[in-house]
């Protein structure tokens, strides 16, 4: 393969990597300020 292929790749990798964790971090934010808002229901009652 052409050297460019190998550079394709890499760069691919590092953006899908790069959205993976962005994902991830709104999904375990969401987690969290349900898990918050949750709580706060049950001390109100």
């Amino acid at each position: 393969m052409e050297w460019y292929w190998w550079v394709l790749i890499g760069v691919g990798v590092v953006v899908i990597g790069y959205l993976k964790l962005e994902v991830w971090g709104k999904i375990m934010a969401n987690m969290k300020a349900k898990k918050k808002s949750q709580a706060a229901l049950a001390e109100e009652d």
